[in-house]
């Protein structure tokens, strides 16, 4: 099983999306990842880089650790790829933001796109309970397919919620159809707009539309305020 953790980048910036949208954080963003979306915005972590260092799980603590932030994000890529549960620093709130391609209670083994392999054990669900989970299934908009067991199993947990983007009023529908299909609270669907200028999230009449539907409307903060520039 891999015992270690690629690491991206780590960086202090604000939450730009989902339902804790503008709070302070540590950024932790893992290399990896099982899709290939067409609208990815950090396509810089799927292939292999052979210069980012394999670090162990207590020098990825140690980085959260010395950290003033009370708030760790873990993204990527795809966190899920890795044992996020040995990553717990007493007194730190965590946050991850996956795909919803994957059971994190369950082993993993899996071959990416690239040809990178990674494999895990079960994560404790008595640890990853406390986190707050941001499910982003990619669907038909992103060139991808919903994995029906993984968000079966995501629509049953308390613990996440459900982060959406579109591009049209279309993709809505869409939405419309997965939210009743796996039984999703809408209380806890949160809808962003694609696209990584000023001018694409400010759409009112798309975001009226999600709201009409019921749902929460997600902005994209780092989007507003820095655009597409990394570590932000």
């Amino acid at each position: 099983m891999n015992d270690l953790y690629y690491l991206t980048e780590t960086f202090m910036s604000v939450q730009g999306e989902g339902n804790c949208a503008g709070i302070r954080a540590l950024f932790v963003r893992f290399q990896g990842c099982n899709l290939r979306c067409s609208w990815c915005d950090s396509k810089y972590t799927w292939g292999k880089d052979e210069s980012l260092q394999a670090l162990t799980a207590g020098e990825v603590k140690s980085i959260i650790s010395n950290s003033s932030a009370h708030n760790v994000i873990l993204t990527g890529g795809e966190p899920t790829l890795y044992r996020l549960d040995k990553l717990v620093v007493e007194g730190k709130k965590y946050h991850v933001e996956t795909n919803a391609t994957i059971i994190p209670t369950k082993p993993l083994i899996a071959t990416l796109p690239d040809g990178s392999r990674f494999s895990r054990d079960a994560m404790d669900e008595d640890v990853i309970r406390h986190f707050n989970w941001v499910v982003s299934p990619k669907a038909t908009n992103a060139g991808q397919k919903i994995c029906e067991p993984a968000l079966r199993f995501w629509a049953a947990q308390e613990y996440c919620v459900f982060k959406f983007i579109v591009q049209r009023t279309e993709d809505l529908q869409e939405v419309e159809k997965l939210v009743i299909l796996f039984g999703i609270d809408r209380n806890k669907v949160y809808v962003g707009i694609e696209g990584c200028t000023l001018k694409t999230q400010l759409r009112p009449t798309l975001v009226e539309e999600i709201i009409h539907r019921g749902f929460n409307f997600s902005p994209r903060l780092h989007i507003l305020l820095w655009k597409q520039e990394r570590g932000r």
